[in-house]
């Protein structure tokens, strides 16, 4: 699915805001304080993640959202008896939906919170009504539960009722929101009473996934590994009349190649050093009874390397990017054990959280857009301008640019920095002339 236009009419009693989706897979918008431009990446952020609760708590008369799959049209009911409630139209179906908040409230509260405990298996209880996902540490309410991981519950237990289209049209585009506040995250610390809600910052728990997304790598190439050592001996003395064994010629450049590769992936810590091929010129003299030998060797290993690629893609930007000068009289490294952490020039090791809290929000920011988003996915960034010295805030939509050649997904913004905009007004829809 493709946005092309976004309509609010009615917003806060004041605002008629209009913006067109740009095609060049980036739109900025831009507007002074107060305007809603929040606002109107959450009314993105609700309808295709099915947060209509959003909608109803929201002041405006009508929404439209156009796009490549159709219309959308939300009508909020404001008389006193429905104010808490929105009817949505599509412009390829007859049928309307009305969905109201006090209705579900009501229905949640009548709802067995042990629906939860069944359905959801990552969430642990840590709270008559809160929980604990055990993947993240991330602590959640009951409301919370609802609209995060609708989709593992039954439909009557989320009330929502919502109509097939609907549900087709939702699901057409994934959306994440990158939110204005990122260097501190909820978690559940145990102790010996029990558990407690605390936070943590997010600096560190991004620096842990990031070695787990490496521990991953390792062991998907492990697994590969295992199993074409396995049947390495049957696959060379099988007469494989369809097997072609590549020219000499071919294989010395592959083997070159291989070799940069694993240099490449070394750098990072992915693989040992010493896991490099013998030197070149061993390869000058390849004689027609080795072909066959070296080209299965090429093949399996460009196989046993491939968990590796996406993922060595990501740090070499991610590193590329704040090893540029970024941050002052320091380099990130990478290691499966950390994940990433920080040191000075001398070589003297930093805490993650000795990092300026521009710095952090710098490292912050970037890991989101690399590690957590995925191809085709909509992100929605609220204000990235937040504690960026002006230079990092200039270099923001060129850093954003090669991400996006790697991610391939469509970015609204939300700011007020001309430093963000680096003279692209060609990208910005400006929010000021939507005052009724």
């Amino acid at each position: 699915m493709k946005l092309k236009k976004l309509l609010i009419n009615g917003l806060f009693g004041h605002f008629n805001h209009v913006i067109k989706f740009k095609d060049e897979n980036i739109t900025i918008v831009t507007a002074p304080n107060g305007y809603g431009k929040t606002i109107c990446l959450k009314v993105i952020d609700s309808i295709f993640n099915r947060k209509l609760s959003f909608l109803c708590d929201l002041q405006f008369s009508s929404i439209e959202l156009f796009t490549s799959n159709g219309t959308l049209e939300i009508i909020k009911n404001n008389d006193e008896e429905r104010s808490r409630s929105i009817t949505l139209g599509h412009s390829d179906e007859s049928e309307i939906h009305e969905y109201s908040r006090e209705f579900e409230l009501s229905t949640r509260k009548s709802q067995s919170t042990h629906v939860i405990d069944m359905h959801v298996p990552f969430l642990h209880r840590v709270g008559p009504r809160e929980w604990e996902d055990h993947r993240t540490n991330e602590v959640y309410t009951f409301e919370e539960v609802i609209e995060n991981f609708a989709e593992y519950l039954p439909n009557e237990f989320t009330s929502k009722n919502y109509p097939q289209w609907f549900i087709d049209f939702s699901n057409s585009l994934n959306a994440h929101f990158v939110q204005d506040q990122r260097l501190i995250q909820r978690k559940a610390d145990r102790t010996s009473r029990g558990r407690k809600q605390s936070y943590e910052d997010t600096i560190e728990k991004y620096a842990a996934e990031l070695a787990e997304l490496i521990r991953d790598s390792g062991f998907q190439s492990s697994h590969v590994s295992q199993q074409l050592d396995t049947t390495f001996p049957v696959r060379l003395l099988a007469n494989d009349r369809n097997f072609r064994s590549k020219d000499a010629s071919v294989l010395k450049d592959e083997l070159q190649a291989l070799q940069n590769k694993r240099a490449e992936l070394s750098s990072f810590n992915l693989l040992s050093s010493e896991q490099h091929l013998p030197a070149m010129r061993m390869l000058d003299d390849i004689k027609d009874e080795d072909r066959k030998v070296l080209t299965l060797y090429v093949e399996d290993t460009y196989a046993k390397l491939k968990p590796y690629e996406n993922l060595y893609k990501k740090i070499e930007l991610f590193s590329r990017i704040l090893n540029s000068k970024r941050l002052s009289f320091k380099k990130i490294k990478i290691e499966a054990e950390k994940g990433f952490h920080f040191e000075t020039e001398e070589k003297r090791p930093l805490k993650l959280t000795q990092l300026s809290s521009g710095e952090q929000h710098q490292v912050v920011l970037l890991y989101e857009l690399i590690f957590k988003t995925k191809e085709n996915v909509l992100v929605l960034i609220d204000e990235p301008e937040i504690s960026l010295h002006v230079a990092w805030q200039k270099e923001f939509l060129k850093d954003l640019e090669e991400i996006i050649e790697i991610q391939n997904m469509p970015v609204v913004i939300a700011t007020h920095s001309p430093q963000i905009i680096d003279g692209k007004w060609e990208l910005t829809v400006d929010l000021e002339g939507g005052l009724s």
